[in-house]
Parts: structure tokens; sequence; C-alpha cells
């Protein structure tokens, strides 16, 4: 039986993870660091998983899991000498402490079985990041013989995330997700992973990444953040809404034509990084999820910063874009740590300053610039 270890016991390493292993028949490990996570996990012995797919809507009960606190004993050592494929679902701040926590295990697994092959694969939004989390493990490994082992024997891939995955907590162990796109993975892979649905094995991953993080994840976000700001709590309610809808589809149509510009894919291949399928009853993902840490999402490459700076850069009205971004410097979700974070920021510092401590533009860059201008009529102009 093949054998996987998700580190991460979240809403994506149990709702869509562990839904998925199991159904494929993998024998499946949780190793996670926070113990209400793990307790949960272990009290109950289940856990539930509402699938939304394009045609129907199953209800799953995943069991006979294993589950593995982050203790100084590693109890997750046996388990891990037999695994191959390790999943790290995880925020881009935690694969530090995730691989030094793992460190160890990789020795001794070069100690137990040298020849062994082991897939890892990074499941994170963020881009352009892979070799950065590569060098951790590298750099918590004590030898430079284990180093070389790591590098020989252990495929160390990116993936494309294309799933919606949302429950009340991250201990939460009643779930919903969306089954309707693959879970996009860099080619080639060490271990067979042909037999688990909804993971896809793809070549130019990091420019795929970028594309998929613009089109899909920039107008998400743009929803989310000028939603909040109506007053609402889920996306589609926030894109049904006039004000928004018609706003948000102003900035999608300015995305597709940057990224057009920008890489070389025709119009009928970006399709599929373009929009999700439909799911029967979709899930009505709330804005609190897809709005979560404003701070990292209005980083330079990423989602809203990195798609107005590729219409600058093609000369392409980037205005609809700074738009959303004055919105999302607005959002102060206060259960919401890093909304609360970027809020103190402002009243400390002021807006210039923490616009360029957060985006890294200069305050006289034009978006930064367009960014200030909106934010002293947003109210105004969403009718708030």
């Amino acid at each position: 039986m093949s054998q996987v270890l998700i580190v991460g016991a979240g809403r994506l390493g149990k709702g869509f993870l562990g839904e998925t292993f199991f159904n494929a028949g993998w024998k499946i490990g949780f190793l996670d660091n926070d113990p209400r996570v793990t307790e949960e996990l272990q009290r109950t012995g289940t856990f539930t998983v509402k699938v939304h797919s394009a045609d129907d809507i199953i209800n799953n009960t995943i069991s006979g899991y294993n589950v593995f606190d982050c203790d100084d004993n590693h109890s997750c050592m046996d388990f891990f000498l037999n695994t191959d494929v390790v999943c790290l679902p995880l925020y881009p701040s935690d694969f530090e402490e995730a691989a030094s926590y793992l460190a160890p295990c990789f020795e001794e697994q070069m100690k137990k079985n040298p020849t062994k092959k082991m897939t890892l694969i990074c499941l994170t939004n963020k881009n352009h990041i892979i070799e950065k989390i590569k060098g951790y493990f590298l750099n918590n490994l004590s030898s430079e013989a284990a180093k070389a082992w790591f590098k020989e024997n252990v495929a160390f891939r990116d993936s494309i995330v294309r799933r919606s995955t949302d429950a009340p907590t991250n201990y939460s162990t009643d779930l919903v997700t969306t089954a309707v796109a693959s879970l996009l993975i860099q080619s080639p892979v060490y271990n067979p992973i042909d037999d688990v649905q909804w993971l896809e094995l793809r070549d130019n991953i990091e420019m795929l990444k970028d594309i998929k993080v613009f089109t899909i994840n920039g107008p998400h976000a743009a929803t989310a953040y000028m939603g909040y700001l109506r007053g609402m709590k889920t996306i589609p309610e926030a894109s049904a809404d006039p004000i928004v809808g018609n706003k948000v589809n102003e900035i999608h149509d300015l995305i597709v034509k940057a990224v057009m510009e920008e890489y070389p894919i025709t119009r009928e291949e970006l399709k599929d990084l373009e929009y999700l399928p439909k799911a029967k009853n979709e899930i009505p993902d709330s804005i609190r999820r897809v709005a979560y840490d404003p701070i990292r999402k209005l980083g330079k490459q990423d989602r809203l910063i990195g798609t107005a700076l590729l219409c600058q850069k093609h000369g392409i009205d980037f205005e609809p874009l700074a738009y959303a971004i004055a919105c999302a410097f607005s959002y102060d979700d206060p259960s919401d740590l890093n909304a609360v974070k970027l809020q103190k920021e402002i009243q400390e510092n002021g807006l210039a300053s923490t616009v360029t401590k957060v985006t890294g533009l200069p305050q006289d860059h034009p978006i930064a610039a367009t960014i200030l201008r909106f934010s002293n009529n947003l109210k105004q102009e969403l009718n708030v």
C-alpha cells in the first residue's frame, strides 16, 4: 500500500489531500504542530468532507489515518520511513519550521534505506519561492553527505492549488470542498501517483502558477476585499452585487490582456487557468477565507500588486486593480491577525508608508500613488 504523510492537517490538508488520498486507498498520516488540530483528529477518529463536484455532491467519511504531533521524540519517524510522498499544504511562513522538524527524518531515511526514493510536494499559492523552501531543507541537514542524498533521492516539487476547501476553523473535522480541477504538480516525480484522482503532472509549473495566481486569485481577492467593505459575507454574494461584480469583471479582462502580452500562451490554453468549472450547489466561499492574510496577498509578486505591475509594464490600465488594492488596505476583520497588524501599521505610520512597506513600491510609484488617491474616497464610491 502506498503511503503519504501530510504535513499540516488544516483545511486543505484534511479536506483535499486527506480525502483524495483516502479515496485512492493510500495509508495516510497527518503531522501538525497545533495540539488543537491533532487532538481533534485523534478524539474523533474520523472527519467528514462534503465534496461538491461538477455533477454531484458526495459526503465522505475519512478514517484509519495516523496522527502525529511535532514532538521532540519524532513520533512520526516510523511512519515517515515507510512514506512514499510527503505533502506540505502550508503557508509560506511555515515551511522553514517544517524543514527543521523533518530534517532528522530525512537523515534517518538515508541511514536506514539509502536507495529509497521519495517525492515532496509543496502546496502554496506563493510563487517563485520553491528554491528558497528547498534551501530550508538542505540547510537543516547536518552533513554534506545528507544534502547530496537529499538532492539525489527526494523529488522536491512545486504545485498549483485549484481547490477551494473551507471549515469554521483549522481544527474542524467537518469540511467542505470543491472537486472540479486537479492539483497541478511539477514533473517528474519519483513515486507513482497516477492512481490518485485530482493529481496531474505538468511542465512549466512556475509560469503556469503565475498565470493561475493572476487570473484566478487576482479577481477572487478583489471580490473579497470590495465585498467586505460592502458588508458582505460570501464571494457569491459579492460577485452578484452590481458595483463589485462590474469592477471585478473589468479587472479580470485587464489581467487576461496583460497575461497574454507577458507569457507564451494562447487564448485557448489560458482558459484552463482562467476559470474553475462550476460545482454542483457550489460552496458559498467565505470572504473571510479569500481575504485572509492581506499582508501576504499584497506582496509585490502576488495576486494584486503583481497583476497591477504587469498591466503597467504592458501599457494597460491598472487603475481598477489599484482600486481593489486600496480596498485591501482597508480590510480590518478583527478575527484576521494580519489584518489587525496591517491596520495598526497604518494607524502608527500612515497609509503611504505602509503601502511602501507592504508592497515594496516607492511612494512616488504610479501604482502606489493611485492606491493612495483611491483610498480617500472608497466609502463614497462603494456607497457604504
